[in-house]
């Protein structure tokens, strides 16, 4: 039996107060039963440590507070006659926590008070000493239940592609309630967050930048989870998640899902290949202002160009090099690199030309990217087989694994080549041929239309401009230098 305190009154003790998971007996309602039960026993609770963390084996979020207990009863800094727990497992479910707890306790001559029993453990009483580590096998024993029931159930779930987790934005889910908690079984198309999803890849693609997107969604009043405005950074991950293209990445590999896609393999595809390409252009919110800054630089020192108003905005506006090279009229220079509907310039007239779309948007793939998706779903069929397979002996497991290994290997390489042939062609992809072309450059966004400078703007293309430093009296088209391939 455990000591009785009525003869122990007025001494002090320390509570170690710990939550971990949603459902259990929070830290305040902990509390507020100790202080009840120390009041019954007429005992002081002094300085609480306190931690928010699984104290199972399995966790791997740190404790400070516990670990701060251990050095303040290491330390002699624990300054308290008792340990105060508001049930044994709040301290940990490891037994080698537990007992160098329980060891500590008893070097210093704290003894332990757990409110759900209703008693004090003396650490020095074997019999005391036995209770507390049967209590800590017990908790461990369960947690390794708790953990291996939930493991079977992620991989089971990872395998047959079910859903798991934050349901992303642009989807909904239905419940049903499983051994008492609430588990996904469906996953499908929000009919408000879908088109957006749908949206956000075709306007990537198009050349639209992420802040423009993200302002665009701002004053629609769009939020995301957590009932905040979306980020651009957010906006980012969403266009890299595997989930709208109905794929869900288990342990590096993607296995088909059971919820169907939002966008094609086409568009998530060329998306990728937009955010991965390194030339991509990352400047901060706002930046992109002007077509041509981005590709065109300056004759003499191949550095960039900037846009300056000699008395303002309502001035005249002028490309400058940033190293003080030239000083040349935009309007001049954006008549001859770009025009009008009356006076096209290089790029409409270029915008202009049938024959220039097949040039930058051949697809050469045919019926290949068919194939590879093909081969894709054959070589997802036959790891979920082999993962599912039951070996019979430890060399027929060790064939397993090789060969889902290879499998594994096989997948992310038919993963790349689907990107590869799914790459839409360039300039289709920003500005699709047809009429009023002077019409549509002047509608579209300027970050589209900086996209579509940068592509054209190239040796193997229109040609790389630049610059050259020449007298004010010099027109904009003499000092202009086109390089071609």
């Amino acid at each position: 039996m455990g000591t009785s305190l009525t003869a122990a009154a007025r001494l002090i003790a320390r509570e170690y107060l710990r939550v971990s998971v949603k459902g259990d007996r929070s830290i305040p309602e902990q509390h507020d039963e100790n202080v009840k039960a120390a009041a019954r026993e007429e005992i002081l609770l002094g300085t609480p440590y306190q931690d928010r963390g699984s104290a199972s084996r399995y966790a791997t979020r740190a404790r400070d507070d516990f670990n701060r207990l251990l050095d303040d009863l290491r330390s002699d800094q624990f300054d308290a006659d008792l340990l105060w727990l508001w049930e044994s497992s709040r301290g940990s479910r490891r037994v080698g926590e537990w007992v160098t707890l329980i060891e500590l306790c008893e070097d210093r001559a704290v003894r332990i008070y757990v409110t759900t029993h209703g008693r004090m453990y003396d650490p020095s009483n074997p019999r005391d000493r036995r209770s507390l580590l049967e209590d800590a096998v017990d908790s461990e024993y369960e947690s390794s239940k708790i953990s291996s029931r939930t493991l079977r159930g992620l991989d089971a779930n990872a395998r047959d592609g079910k859903p798991h987790g934050i349901c992303p934005f642009g989807y909904q889910r239905d419940y049903e309630i499983v051994d008492g908690r609430s588990q996904p079984v469906r996953q499908y198309a929000h009919p408000v967050e879908g088109p957006l999803i749908v949206s956000l890849f075709t306007r990537v693609r198009a050349g639209h930048a992420f802040n423009a997107i993200a302002q665009d969604w701002r004053e629609l009043g769009v939020v995301g989870r957590r009932g905040k405005p979306i980020s651009a950074a957010t906006m980012r991950d969403l266009a890299l998640n595997v989930a709208y293209i109905g794929l869900r990445s288990v342990k590096g590999v993607n296995v088909e899902a059971s919820w169907d896609r939002l966008v094609s393999d086409e568009l998530f595809y060329a998306v990728q290949g937009i955010l991965s390409d390194p030339s991509r252009v990352r400047g901060r919110p706002g930046a992109t202002q002007y077509e041509l800054t981005g590709a065109v630089t300056c004759g003499e020192c191949s550095g960039p160009i900037t846009v300056r108003y000699r008395d303002g905005r309502d001035g005249p506006a002028a490309y400058v090099c940033k190293r003080g090279h030239f000083r040349i009229d935009k309007e001049e220079v954006d008549a001859v690199v770009i025009g009008s509907a009356k006076n096209p310039g290089v790029i409409l007239r270029y915008l202009a030309r049938p024959d220039a779309y097949r040039d930058v948007t051949a697809d050469a793939s045919g019926g290949a990217a068919a194939q590879v998706r093909d081969e894709l779903a054959k070589a997802r069929a036959e790891l979920r087989e082999t993962e599912e397979a039951e070996p019979e002996s430890m060399a027929e497991e060790r064939r397993f694994a090789r060969r889902a290994e290879r499998l594994e290997d096989k997948i992310r390489g038919l993963e790349a080549k689907a990107r590869d042939l799914a790459a839409p062609t360039a300039l289709g992809a920003l500005f699709e041929p047809g009429g009023d072309v002077a019409a549509r450059w002047a509608a579209a966004h300027v970050s589209v239309r900086r996209a579509i400078a940068g592509l054209l703007l190239t040796p193997e293309l229109i040609g790389a401009v630049t610059i050259t430093r020449a007298a004010a009296t010099v027109p904009a088209a003499d000092r202009l230098n086109w390089r071609r391939d």
